[in-house]
């Protein structure tokens, strides 16, 4: 199977709920109005600066509405990279990648766990790099001295039908069980805790996270590299392909 290369994961979760499913719509309204930073932080205008260059990208206006994305490329090595973490949550804050287009078959899969670090050397920060295929992922730690298997990144190999090398979210994750979903729609009471940021037009990307009510969005700072946000035609065709494969996948439970 060719695989394409993006940014990511391996303890993978699959979220089936006894209703009738639901299409995920993409509610997002950016921009959304930034706290302050706490003394002693670094504000997320500061990461973002560091990151793309100083002024490039406004943390204030240039929040991208987008809550979709798949790979940019079939062959390139992707590695996404944790660039910060700013709370007394860090040890047990998760990021990760979602699948699927109804919120009855949702399937997530941890690409950080709660050993992962930023730090302003990019040697010190936890990184990843995975191969996504249809139906399958392999996640391997990626080239830096934070980047453990086990501890600080998922690694390994795995299967489900909802994975697609085209479509995919991505989440944060606190240990007290708050998630917060790249789409809106999917957290709770549909809140804002998750704000991505492109890097101008190339499929360089950072993704920042409010653990908590403040909103000063740098709770936890991730950038993942080499990916798009897919085109409207092509989301449509998924959620047709999808939502067979996740009928099929019911009726083989229901006959076993």
């Amino acid at each position: 199977m060719k695989f394409k290369t993006v940014a990511a994961i391996v303890a993978g979760m699959f979220i089936s709920a006894a209703v009738h499913a639901v299409p995920i719509v993409n509610t997002n309204v950016r921009p959304v109005v930034l706290g302050a930073t706490p003394a002693g932080e670094q504000s997320l205008q500061t990461v973002l600066n560091s990151v793309f260059g100083t002024g490039a990208v406004s943390a204030a206006n240039n929040q991208s509405a987008a809550g979709l994305w798949g790979s940019a490329t079939g062959s390139a090595t992707t590695i996404p990279t944790l660039i910060i973490e700013q709370t007394g949550g860090a040890a047990s804050q998760k990021f990760g990648m979602w699948f699927g287009t109804d919120t009855s078959s949702i399937y997530t899969v941890d690409l950080f766990f709660g050993g992962a670090v930023g730090a302003p050397n990019t040697l010190q920060q936890s990184a990843v790099g995975i191969g996504i295929g249809d139906g399958q992922m392999i996640i391997s730690a990626g080239p830096t001295f934070q980047s453990a298997c086990g501890t600080q990144v998922n690694c390994g190999l795995f299967s489900n039908a909802l994975i697609n090398p085209d479509s995919f979210g991505f989440y944060f994750a606190t240990g007290a069980g708050k998630i917060a979903y790249s789409i809106d729609s999917l957290n709770q009471g549909g809140v804002t805790d998750f704000l991505a940021f492109q890097g101008g037009t190339s499929t360089n990307w950072i993704f920042a996270f409010e653990d908590g009510t403040d909103n000063d969005f740098q709770d936890m700072v991730v950038k993942v590299e080499s990916i798009q946000v897919p085109e409207p035609g092509s989301l449509a065709l998924l959620g047709l392909a999808l939502a067979g494969a996740a009928a099929a996948s019911r009726r083989k439970q229901k006959q076993a």
